[in-house]
C-alpha cells in the first residue's frame, strides 16, 4: 500500500500487492472480494497472532529459530481450521444449529477433530 500525500494530508491510497501476485486474483474471487480488502487481511493477521503467541515479538514464547516458528504456525493453523468451531460459520439444518470449522465449511471434513483438554 502506498499513500500519496499533498502537504500533510493523504490525497489517495494505491494498493499494490507485493507477495503472491500470481494467486491474488483467484484468492480474492474465492473470498468474495473484487479488490484487495486490507481490513480482512489485518483481521486474519490479528487472529493468527492471538492464536500463536510465537508471532508476538515481546512474549516469552518468541521463536528465535525459524523451524520452531514454522512448526507452531502449522499447529496453530491446523487447530484453527480443523478443531475449533467458528460462530460466523454456524449452519441451520432441520431446525438444529450446526457448529462448523473452516475445514467443514470448505467441505474438507464432516466433523470437528477432537483435541485434548477441550
Amino acid at each position: 500500500m502506498k499513500k500519496h500525500y499533498r502537504g500533510r494530508r493523504v490525497e489517495r491510497v494505491e494498493i499494490r500487492p507485493i507477495f503472491g501476485k500470481g494467486k491474488l486474483a483467484a484468492t480474492l474471487r474465492r473470498l468474495g472480494f473484487s479488490k484487495v480488502n486490507t481490513s480482512a487481511i489485518e483481521r486474519h493477521n490479528h487472529t493468527s497472532r492471538q492464536r500463536d503467541r510465537r508471532q508476538t515479538r515481546k512474549s516469552l514464547a518468541f521463536s528465535r529459530e525459524s523451524r520452531y516458528h514454522r512448526w507452531m504456525r502449522w499447529l496453530a493453523t491446523t487447530l484453527y481450521n480443523f478443531c475449533w468451531d467458528h460462530s460466523s460459520l454456524k449452519h441451520r439444518e432441520e431446525g438444529k444449529v450446526l457448529h462448523r470449522s473452516p475445514a467443514m465449511a470448505a467441505g474438507l471434513t464432516d466433523h470437528l477433530c477432537p483435541i485434548l483438554g477441550r
